[in-house]
């Protein structure tokens, strides 16, 4: 379990800690994996349990928001996606970075705090 509050963050959404399959954010917990974009807590229909249960759909509403970032937090360890999704942001002009869940935490964290524009998702 790691505490990812080491500074005041000055957003509308940030991450308080995360332990594999619970995410605390300062607006609640969640028990799911998550997705944030516009600084907005965003409901999806297509459920993730996984990296590869990430579709087209939920990536389009990661790119709704005309992120600078975008980040894939997948799970307990780095893991890369399936090709399908690589291709796809491509062909939207945009790419993300892949890394463990906790480590997409803090650097939407860093982020955020300097005002930029982030979309992620969290497993």
């Amino acid at each position: 379990m790691m505490s990812l509050q080491e500074e005041k963050i000055d957003a509308p959404i940030y991450f308080k800690k995360y332990v594999y399959g619970v995410i605390k954010l300062n607006i609640g917990d969640y028990n799911e994996p998550i997705i944030i974009a516009g600084n907005q807590l965003v409901s999806y229909d297509d459920e993730i349990g996984c990296l590869s249960d990430i579709k087209v759909s939920h990536l389009r509403i990661l790119l709704e928001s005309s992120p600078e970032v975008i980040i894939i937090g997948t799970g307990s360890k780095q893991a890369l996606p399936a090709i399908t999704i690589v291709t796809e942001l491509a062909k939207l002009g945009k790419s993300a970075d892949f890394m463990s869940s906790q480590q997409a935490c803090k650097n939407y964290n860093l982020l955020v705090n300097e005002g930029r524009n982030v979309s992620c998702i969290i497993i």
